[in-house]
């Protein structure tokens, strides 16, 4: 039993029974897996491993597999914070299993998380669909069959999120080596419209979802800045704006303990003796409230631009 487990979690904890048998396990060692608690049987051919995410045992058992921002996070890209489960659909697809039936398909994607619509059949979640996909009779099985490539959840963010989320997660997708710089700019730049000058706009110097977020603020305000800015003494400080002032964008994850904290503090005050004050926006802030957080920083650069104009 525990090899049986070990080749589902190799698919990434969801495998289909066509791949479970050619990798040499029986049809009635399958049976016994399902009755014994062992696998769970998602779908009517498809098993699951206890290591397998719920939103991708939820794409599965709708009837596809994990899409756009779902695909994404499970990748390690930027998702923002959508709750959804995206589910990619082949064009075909019929019979889903969701709470309520469907009685027509949009041709943009579903965002079906209201009330009155739709929601994964037995774990109710939020679903956004799209029907994009070729039936599953042309789809390879290969090792992540269960979620989208790489390059088909990136078309799917483009054409389902807002321009910041958009952006961020092909930078994202870009600072993980997943994806070159030219390549998704490209392909960003052929869904037209806001998109192209958001591919004109993208970067490899982002760090994280918040900064992406924050670079496409400062460019809306026209504020003149750069970002990944190397200074001595200092290292890189994420944005130097108006060459006047250093904005850092603090996640939790890396700004949370002692060390950081005295870190930082250390890196302001270096920075500072070199003529360049800081504010700190913690990321969270960004994401909530990004006008407050711009006109934080507008303020913060009008005080630096008349502390530097005094005699």
């Amino acid at each position: 039993m525990e090899r049986v487990v070990r080749t589902v979690d190799g698919f990434g904890g969801i495998a289909t029974r066509r791949q479970l048998i050619a990798a040499g396990h029986s049809p009635g060692l399958l049976t016994m897996a399902v009755r014994t608690g062992v696998l769970r049987r998602v779908r009517r051919g498809h098993y699951a491993s206890p290591s397998a995410s719920r939103a991708a045992v939820v794409a599965v058992r709708v009837g596809g597999r994990l899409g756009c921002v779902s695909a994404a996070s499970s990748l390690g890209i930027w998702a923002g914070s959508d709750a959804a489960v995206h589910v990619a659909l082949p064009a075909n697809a019929a019979r889903l299993r969701t709470r309520h039936p469907l009685t027509a398909r949009p041709d943009a994607p579903a965002r079906l998380d209201g009330d009155e619509g739709p929601r994964s059949d037995r774990h109710e979640e939020p679903l956004v669909l799209h029907w994009c996909e070729r039936p599953v009779a042309e789809r390879r099985e290969d090792a992540s069959w269960w979620r989208t490539d790489i390059r088909s959840a990136l078309d799917q963010v483009a054409s389902c999120q807002p321009r910041a989320d958009v952006l961020a997660a092909f930078e994202s997708a870009v600072a993980e080596r997943l994806i070159g710089l030219d390549d998704a700019r490209s392909m960003l730049a052929r869904h037209g419209g806001w998109h192209r000058e958001l591919s004109e706009l993208m970067t490899d110097a982002a760090g994280s979802g918040a900064e992406s977020h924050v670079g496409l603020l400062f460019s809306d305000a026209g504020l003149e800045y750069r970002q990944q800015v190397w200074i001595d003494g200092v290292g890189r400080v994420d944005f130097l704006v108006a060459r006047l002032l250093v904005v850092e964008v603090d996640g939790r994850a890396f700004h949370s303990s002692l060390a950081a904290f005295e870190e930082d503090r250390r890196r302001d005050g270096e920075l500072l003796a070199r003529g360049y004050p800081t504010l700190r926006v913690p990321a969270r802030e960004v994401l909530a409230d990004p006008d407050a957080v711009l006109q934080r920083v507008i303020r913060a650069l009008a005080a630096a631009r008349l502390r530097r104009a005094a005699p």
